[in-house]
């Protein structure tokens, strides 16, 4: 059973802004406490960036925010819905989607049925009318791959099928997106153009929670960044406060590098 408890519409009065709020989230494998009391808002219309070492709980927390890592204690309200009890499916038509760090795409599959197969669910679940490729051409167009629309993406390099699976989560037409380390496999010429991309896809309304190795794309794409370190976020703030910040400068930035 969903746990929704308020009516539709309600959530933007109540917190105008706040398109995913993770609160008190703890996850625990056996005696590991991989997540404590994890504390993050994501904010429509912007880019929050969400770094930290390898193992520090960041796809975990991912896990959780999308119904598939069980908690412990602790909630995810999706504009302004609680939705801490409901199967991952049940979060993804009320606008939840996200990519993996495993890539996760249908290999035998050409680039546009990828993408179509996410607009034809989405429009059976959203009772849209239309065609799907109403949806899926534009979002080809936009995220750089229509000319590689007829390829298989078993065939494609890493970081171009990176593009195709974020390209078939845009086809949910998402509320709150959650990209799980997009650019790797890219050039840096492409890194720039997904920063781009996001920037400008963010600026229409969309919340998008970026987990990235690349910092430079992060400092230069989000609004706010959260650090994770063995499970817990030890700082939050803009690029600037973060770069500023003597314990994350140690840990992941590289204290006493230039730029």
């Amino acid at each position: 059973m969903e746990a929704v408890d308020e009516a539709p519409g309600a959530a933007l009065d109540e917190a105008p802004g706040a398109a995913l709020e993770v609160e008190g989230v703890t996850v625990s494998f056996g005696g590991l406490l991989a997540l404590d009391e994890v504390n993050l808002d994501v904010d429509a219309r912007s880019v929050t960036g969400l770094i930290g070492p390898n193992g520090a709980g960041k796809t975990t927390l991912f896990n959780a925010i999308c119904g598939l890592q069980s908690m412990r204690r602790g909630s995810v309200t999706l504009d302004g819905k609680n939705l801490s009890r409901s199967a991952p499916h049940v979060r993804a038509r009320r606008g939840l989607a996200r990519t993996f760090q495993r890539l996760e795409v249908f290999g035998s599959l050409s680039v546009r049925d990828n993408v179509r197969v996410a607009a034809e669910l989405h429009n059976r679940f959203s009772d849209v009318t239309g065609e799907a490729d109403a949806t899926v051409e534009p979002i080809l167009e936009r995220v750089g791959i229509a000319d590689i629309a007829d390829e298989y993406v078993d065939s494609l390099p890493t970081g171009i099928a990176r593009l195709v699976e974020l390209a078939r989560a845009l086809a949910t037409e998402p509320k709150v997106l959650l990209l799980d380390e997009p650019s790797s496999g890219l050039d840096p010429s492409e890194t720039s153009e997904m920063g781009n991309l996001l920037t400008e896809i963010s600026s229409e309304g969309l919340a998008v929670l970026l987990v990235e190795h690349d910092v430079g794309l992060v400092m230069s794409t989000c609004q706010r960044v959260y650090v994770l370190e063995f499970g817990r976020i030890i700082a939050c703030g803009t690029s600037e406060e973060i770069r500023g910040n003597e314990q994350v400068q140690a840990a992941y930035l590289g204290a006493g590098r230039g730029d």
